[in-house]
């Protein structure tokens, strides 16, 4: 393990940098508070009071790579304590990094606890002395506001070189929309454009829309997640932040509510103005925590990169954008018959449709109806007469329905039973349920089969059974 421990001459390095960015946006800042907020237009200025923010991120995301570990306070990200190098760092189990980065922490936690309780600070040395002129005078709180950030720098320019396939195509949207086009960086912030990527709370896609939000505006089922689209989820973000900014009239705030939500923000404003500095220092809940603080101060950060990203990263080059040809389909169909009629393959279908679920690849479930199937364009010039060429006895008018169901709001036994056209006995002899039993959100009820309904199932598993390229990378089955 090689350490890299940050100097005292670094750290007043990175406090000449803030005071110049204090120097350098004084005048700025004035402006932005005159500057009157449209939707099709926002001068993107660093604001007075969020310097130190950005040039933290801006660091995070430009100078060190995910084997770095940043100790830092996380109220005041101008206090940098260390900056540790592990050399295949990002490889490690996740239990044997927490357990690193704990010793991390606890070691400036018991330093910051020593320095609390000495009497003479002339008496302190070495690391001790350092952190003493860094944090003063609060050594107790500070102690208790450790954080280790990870570097980013490798990841952000594996998302740029991505953001190639897709860049012109997302542009064109927001255009479109008459929005900044800023703000198409935010899935640099979000997700590096990684199509595939799942957060711990359950977000998808590139532009990280959790299921609640992502219903507003696509389809997010069992057969199709829209969210993991990166065309579909951008029209998706472009009319999300629209309506952020007309219901705040401030890009700050509504970027802003894009991570933390539209109502939080609303109780903001009513407290403490459009200015979003006073609002990430004053605002308290118990949802507005280091993320949503400093979402906003990622987003400057990350165009800042972006911008710059020939000086940050040389010799960079963007992935060629996707040529793409696409068609709604009308009628429920198999992807045995798009392979057929189409000529492509199960990952050809998968890499250019990444909406459709593991259900829909496998052959368990049809691609639905009002789907609009994706395919590249120079190998498939005209797609409608493809999709005409598909026989009528295809072509389905309806789903292969689920052998299970999860109970949701508002759901009742009589209700599930009338859905799924089947009777509340059954329901209760097929998940050993008494009169008794009431059902609860969350539970899992097994449907009864219908008449054929075993039979198709089974001669479609054991039809498509065969593994294929890529099926745990590209599906991730919850």
């Amino acid at each position: 393990v090689k350490i890299t421990v940050i100097s005292s001459t670094f750290n007043k390095l990175f406090s000449l940098v803030v005071l110049c960015s204090l120097f350098v946006h004084g005048i700025a800042h004035a402006k932005i508070n005159r500057e009157v907020h449209t939707l099709h237009h926002y001068h993107f200025s660093v604001p007075v009071g969020l310097e130190s923010k950005v040039e933290f991120w801006k660091k995070v995301y430009s100078e060190y790579s995910t084997d770095h570990y940043i100790v830092h306070d996380m109220n005041d990200l101008s206090i940098v304590y260390d900056v540790f190098y592990i050399k295949n760092g990002s490889k490690m189990s996740n239990r044997s990094r927490e357990r690193r980065l704990n010793r991390f922490k606890k070691k400036y936690r018991k330093l910051l606890l020593q320095i609390a309780r000495t009497k003479d600070p002339l008496s302190l040395k070495g690391d001790a002395k350092r952190v003493y002129n860094l944090v003063k005078p609060n050594f107790k709180r500070a102690s208790r506001n450790i954080r280790v950030q990870v570097g980013q720098k490798d990841r952000f320019r594996a998302g740029i070189e991505r953001s190639g396939s897709y860049q012109n195509r997302i542009n064109g949207i927001f255009s479109k929309a008459g929005l900044p086009l800023e703000l198409t960086v935010l899935p640099h912030v979000e997700s590096s454009f990684q199509v595939n990527a799942y957060s711990s709370a359950g977000a998808a896609g590139i532009w990280q829309f959790t299921r609640g939000t992502g219903r507003l505006f696509m389809r997010v089922g069992y057969d199709v997640d829209e969210r993991r689209d990166p065309i579909l989820s951008t029209i998706a973000a472009s009319k999300l932040l629209k309506l952020n900014f007309e219901t705040l009239r401030s890009w700050p705030l509504a970027i802003t509510a894009y991570n933390h939500g539209t109502q939080g923000i609303k109780r903001a404003k009513k407290r403490y103005g459009t200015n979003i500095v006073d609002v990430v220092n004053g605002y308290r809940s118990r949802t507005f925590g280091f993320a949503s603080k400093n979402f906003y101060a990622e987003f400057l950060a990350a165009l800042y990169v972006v911008k710059n990203s020939d000086k940050h990263f040389p010799g960079i080059v963007l992935q060629k954008p996707l040529n793409i040809a696409s068609i709604t389909i009308k009628d429920f169909i198999h992807i045995n018959s798009i392979m057929k009629h189409f000529n492509m393959t199960r990952e050809d279908i998968a890499k250019f449709n990444p909406a459709l679920r593991r259900p829909v690849i496998s052959g368990q479930k049809r691609i639905p109806k009002n789907f609009m199937l994706q395919a590249p364009k120079n190998r498939i010039a005209n797609m409608k007469d493809f999709y005409q060429a598909i026989p009528e006895n295809e072509r389905y008018k309806n789903q292969i329905r689920s052998n299970w169901y999860t109970v949701r709001r508002g759901d009742t036994l009589s209700g599930v039973a009338s859905r799924f056209k089947t009777s509340v006995n059954k329901l209760y002899s097929h998940n050993n349920l008494s009169h008794r039993n009431k059902i609860y959100i969350g539970q899992v009820l097994r449907l009864p089969p219908r008449k054929g309904d075993v039979r198709n199932f089974y001669r479609t598993i054991r039809k498509n059974s065969k593994p294929y390229v890529g099926d745990t990378a590209i599906y991730k089955v919850r």
